[in-house]
Formats: C-alpha cells, structure tokens, sequence
C-alpha cells in the first residue's frame, strides 16, 4: 500500500511512524506548503518525495490513502482535493469545521467509491476497547449515563507560542474558541452510548486560566435518545483528567485515558458497609494488575503512546484493502460535528479582542510613557509606579499576554509585538519616552531573536522615526564577560563583555547583540539612550529561588551551590523601578550605561537564613561544593554529546554563574543620586508577606 501525508506539523510524526508500522506500506510523498519544513520531515523519516499540493502528490505517486493532518480551517478544501481525485482520506479531528462539510465530504466520498475516516483515536485505546467489549458482551446492563471528562493543560505551545510576532495560535481563531480543536476527544467517547441528540445545553465559567478571562471551563448536558450524557472540559482544574465513565444498570466502568486503565464496579449484593471495603480492594487490586501489565507491554512494545491512533489508522489501512469496515462509521463522525454545532453559539465569552483599552483620565501637564513588557515581572511594577507618579502610561502588551493586573490601573494598554514593526506603530503615537523592558526571558534562540533582538531593533528604528525624548534600554548584567574575571573582581561599566556569547545560553546572546544595537545608536547621536544593566531581579511575584542559587523540590529542599559566601548580585525590583524613573528623567543619564545592584551584599547563606528559611521554615537546605557540582555537570555534557543532545548546564554556563565578583554602582549613585528606597530588611519582610498572603 502507498500512501502519502498532507500536512507537516507536530501530529505529522505520530502518522508516519504508526504508518509505516502497517505490513507492506510505503509513504510515497509530504504535502505542505512549507517547503523546508516538508524536505526536514521528509529527512527526518527517510521519506522521499515532497510536494506543494495534493494534486502533485495524486498525480506523481498515485497512493491508496492520503492523511490530512492539517489546521481545521484546511481539512474539508483539502480533504474535498483529494476524494475528487478519487482517493481514500483519513482525516485528523476535528473532521470539519461544521455538520454540512461534514456530510458533503461523506456523500462525494460514495459518489466516487472511496473510503473517508475520521481520527477518533481514543476510541481505540486498549482501555477503552476493554469498556466497549463489556457492552458489547451485556455486563454493564443498559446505559444509563455516560461521564466524559477532559483535562488540559493551557502551558503549551498550542496556546501561548507565536507562529509570527503579532501572530496568535490559530486555535484562538475557531468557531469554538480554544474548545473547538479538543472537543471532539470528550464527545466521541461518549456520543456513541446516547443515541440520536435531542438536547444540548452548554454552562461556562472562567478561572483566569486563558488571556483577557476568556471561558476555561464548559460543562455540557446531552439528552440522547438511550442515554444522558455530561462533559467536563476542564483548563482549570489541576491535574489534568482524562477519563469517561459508563453507569449502567448492572455495572459502572471508569477508563482513565491517562493511565490506561480500565477499572470496573459491577453490583454488589453485600451490605452497605461491606460493599465498601469490597469496592476499595476490587479497585485497588484492578488498578495493580493494570499497572504491572501496563508497565510490561509498554516494556516490550505492546503498548505505545497514541496507542488507538495506530489501531484506527492500521484498521482503515485493512479496510481499504477490502478486510474490514472503516472504524469510525459516519454517522458517528458526524453527530460528533453536529453537537459540536450547537455547543459553540452556547458559549458567549469565547473570543479575544484586541482595540486599544483609554485610561479614565489623562493629564495634559504630564508626560507620555511608553512601557514595553508591561505585563511581565518588571513591567507589571514599573507601570504601577509611573501611574502613581502621575505619568500618562501606555502599557504594551502581546496579545496573549495576561493583562488582568493592567486593566485596575490608570493606562492605556496597546496590544502589539516588539517583535513586529507595524503593530507598535500606533503606540509610538504622542509618546514621549520609551522603556524598553520587553525581551525573552524563556531561553529560546528563536524568541531570542524575534523579542529581544528583532524587537530592540525596531523599538530603535521608531523612537528615531517619532523623535522621542529619551529612550530607557533595560539590559542585563549576564553581558559581561564574566569567564574571563579574576576572583574577587569589581566590575564597572567599563568591564570586557562576553566574548563567548554562545556559550553562554541564548538568552545572555540575545541581550548582549541587542544592547550592541544600542550601543551603536549612542555612538551615532541617534537620540537620547540610557542603558541600564540590572543584576538579578527578586520581589513579590518573582521567583524566590532561582538557579544561581542552586536548586530545589518543592518547598521542602534547597541545594545551594558553593558554601554560601557567594555575594548574590541582586536588585530588588522596587529599586530597580526606582532606578529607571530616575534615568528617564535626568539629563546626566544621556547616552550613559548603568549597572543597577542593590548596593548591600547579600550572601547565598543570608538568603537563605534570611529570606527562605523564614518562608519555609521546615525546610532543609543544604550546600553542595562547586567542585562536585562542577563535576556532575561534566558527566551531564559527556552523556548529552553521547547521544546527540544539548545539555541542560554546561561547565562555561555554570562558572560564568558562580564567579565570585562584585558589581560596581557608585556610577549610576554618583551621577544620578540613585538611593535605593527599599533595604535589603524590607524586602525580604515585603515577600514574606506577600507569599504568605498568596498561600
């Protein structure tokens, strides 16, 4: 059998490698737009066509079946591509965006006499074909309801990464929001058991889990003919379930979908008290053979990730060959689409929006502050502060980007992408001085340079262009060239900077090449630039123990790297707000750099006696030699270089972070009379009570 794969994405390697587990089976050909990204896949599994189109790949290769593994806006034109050309499709969930796509697509696959398949892959996980058996076989008695539960964790790139700067998720753009593209999962283990649909009713809630409080949570009553139904579609709720439950008359069946097991409570005639213990022990003794059994077929290969996506895509394969019927029949695909139909116009807050939000009022005798980042750590303090001042504040967000804390104060919040050009440029509009706090902070050589290079170049190019009166640049400290210090060294702004950025990690590249392209607007008189090189930023919201520290379980343990006379160069994020006012409004700040650290030492032995152990006073912290940290990151880099992965640490990574030096700020206070307004005493007393009030 030949067969080709549309589409390039993540979903893509689960289709080709189940695929090519199929007897006799050969992928002829990649279909995506993206050229590059179908040569690397192709690369990736040996594969050895790619094409632009289906036509192409129909034309050239001529395969059995074509998998549709593309967003769902694309499934019904390319799906519709390729039965017109007389091919058998399967077709990733969800099948189509709606019920009459759905039954078109149904009825031109008959017309042509090929086979169409919908991806319902969770129906066929051994634990749930376990369920479906007992039915068949009359244990569980006639279905009575039937509980579908589905857990998911919003963390992912599906929802927070960025195809293009300004660029949101498509995912946010469905019919059904954010719900749309999972739901088929919790309905199609469910829908089978109710029969015909006669009611729908959706309830909705948001838990702050999704950007501008949008719906994270649904719960859906189903009136079917047999069966009642209820669908729990959680983001919120922690950790993430996956399950449905079947009550019947004679038995109920749990199958959890994340363990992969199927746990059953049949009727039990026992006493109420001893039909107690005797669920607790059938359960736990279920759940025990289920675990070992699981833990051994996954050991020898029995049992696989995904597994019901392979059995569904290998039982299409044997019923294109004529060996079977197709596993998911269309009835049952499209009463999925059709209840999906009359959920979405159920759910009222489902989209974003992205106009500009007006401050209540705005004071002409004062100056516009344009503040980038704003929703981040720093940026969330910062606008706060200047609001208070009696600044005008127009706050710059990403669409995503959580602006909650935001909407209480007096701004204006413009959404936009540093990253992008155009979008900022509403935002320049009246401006006055710009902070330039957004950047990368998560470590990643593509963000790195669209948010903190791409975007320092852009802020660049438009202050210039709108002629604003100073622009503030937030940098780092971690663009010194720290390897190559003495112990014991004073590092002023004068101090050689990395020489070997790309040893460093790809946040401290980013920051150093971006502050190269301030720099260089300061040598040419571009415009008023103050640089500041800030130290490592702690205060409430923050992390309360961070790498250079060491590393920690939980609340419980802390490993301290080194002995603890390490002088940790920190700046407490009111100081630092205090410091960037102070630059924007001083003259003397011109075309300047600054290092900004609090001034007091703060050894790793006083953070930890004064900050964690008052947090967390039945904790445990211990203090680990450099020399044996040192050594065990060794080992990690051989390991990793051994089987061709980037390691997590490495020894350049680690030294740069433990020299002993001390920053020196007797710049920023000589010049700019910079005193920190909070001591080192009333910080750790404001995060304490600030966690405490959290917890």
């Amino acid at each position: 059998m030949k067969i080709g794969i549309v589409g390039c994405g993540l979903n893509s390697d689960y289709h080709i490698t189940f695929a090519k587990r199929y007897p006799g089976l050969e992928i002829v050909g990649l279909v995506d737009l993206d050229g590059k990204k179908a040569r690397d896949c192709a690369d990736k599994f040996d594969i050895k066509n790619v094409f632009k189109t289906i036509p192409d790949l129909i034309r050239e290769e001529n395969p059995s079946v074509v998998h549709i593994v593309t967003p769902p806006r694309t499934h019904y034109r390319l799906g519709k591509e390729a039965l017109e050309l007389k091919c058998n499709v399967l077709i990733e969930k969800p099948f189509c965006m709606n019920a009459d796509e759905a039954k078109e697509l149904y009825a031109l696959a008959e017309r042509n006499g090929v086979k169409l398949c919908s991806m319902h892959n969770h129906f066929f996980d051994p634990c749930m074909v376990k369920a479906r058996n007992l039915i068949k076989d009359g244990m569980v008695g006639k279905i009575i309801s039937v509980e579908s539960h589905y857990g998911l964790n919003t963390r992912i790139d599906a929802f927070r990464k960025y195809p293009a700067p300004n660029v949101i998720p498509w995912i946010y753009d469905m019919p059904g929001g954010v719900f749309h593209d999972f739901m088929p999962h919790p309905l199609y283990v469910m829908l089978p058991f109710l029969g015909n649909v006669e009611e729908v009713q959706v309830i909705e809630k948001a838990f702050g889990e999704l950007p501008q409080g949008i719906s994270d949570e649904l719960r859906i009553l189903v009136k079917g003919e047999k069966a009642l139904g209820t669908l729990t579609f959680s983001f919120a709720a922690k950790p993430h379930h996956h399950f449905v439950r079947i009550y019947g008359t004679k038995m109920m069946v749990n199958v959890d979908f994340n363990t992969m097991t199927t746990t059953v409570f049949p009727l039990n005639r026992l006493p109420k008290a001893a039909q107690k213990a005797a669920y607790n022990l059938s359960a736990s003794k279920q759940l025990f053979t289920a675990t070992f059994a699981n833990v051994w077929n996954f050991a020898s290969k029995k049992l696989r990730p995904y597994h019901g996506m392979q059995t569904l895509i290998h039982s299409f394969y044997d019923a294109v060959e004529g060996k079977g019927s197709i596993p998911v029949p269309s009835d049952d695909a499209i009463q999925v689409i059709e209840v999906m139909d009359s959920i979405w116009p159920q759910i009222r807050n489902k989209e974003l929006h992205f106009d500009a939000v007006s401050p209540e009022r705005v004071s002409k005798d004062s100056p516009t502050v344009l503040v980038t980042g704003a929703p981040g750590f720093l940026g969330r303090r910062l606008v706060e502060e200047l609001a208070c001042k009696g600044y005008n504040v127009r706050a710059l967000a990403r669409k995503l980007s959580n602006i909650e804390p935001l909407s209480s104060l007096n701004l204006e919040i413009f959404f936009g992408d540093v990253g992008s050009e155009d979008s900022l440029r509403a935002a320049f509009e009246g401006i006055d001085y710009v902070i330039h706090a957004a950047a990368d902070t998560g470590g990643s050589e593509e963000e790195g340079k669209l948010s903190t290079i791409r975007g320092t170049r852009n802020i660049l190019a438009l202050c210039e262009q709108f002629r604003v009166k100073k622009l503030v640049y937030i940098s780092s400290c971690s663009v010194y060239g720290v390897g190559d210090y003495s112990d014991g060294q004073i590092v002023s702004e004068e101090s050689s900077l990395e020489r070997f950025p790309e040893k460093r990690g790809y946040y401290s590249h980013a920051k150093l090449e971006a502050e190269q392209l301030v720099t260089s607007a300061m040598e040419r008189n571009a415009f008023p630039i103050v640089c500041l090189r800030p130290g490592t930023i702690y205060g409430p919201g923050g992390d309360i123990y961070t790498p250079m520290m060491g590393f920690s379980i939980g609340n419980k343990f802390f490993a301290v790297i080194g002995d603890g006379r390490f002088v940790l160069p920190l700046v407490y994020l009111d100081n630092l707000v205090d410091s960037i006012v102070a630059a924007m409004n001083n003259h003397e700040s011109t075309n300047k750099i600054y290092n900004v650290v609090d001034p007091v030492k703060v050894t790793k032995k006083d953070y930890i006696s004064g900050l964690v152990k008052k947090l967390y006073p039945d904790s445990c912290a211990i203090y680990i030699p450099f020399t044996v940290i040192k050594m065990m990151v060794f080992f990690q880099e051989k390991l990793f270089q051994a089987i061709g992965r980037r390691p997590f640490l490495t020894r350049y990574r680690l030294i740069a972070s433990q020299r002993p030096i001390l920053y020196d700020v007797s710049k920023i206070i000589d010049e700019l009379a910079w005193a920190p307004p909070v001591s080192v005493e009333e910080a750790f007393d404001n995060l304490i009570e600030y966690e405490k009030a959290r917890n």
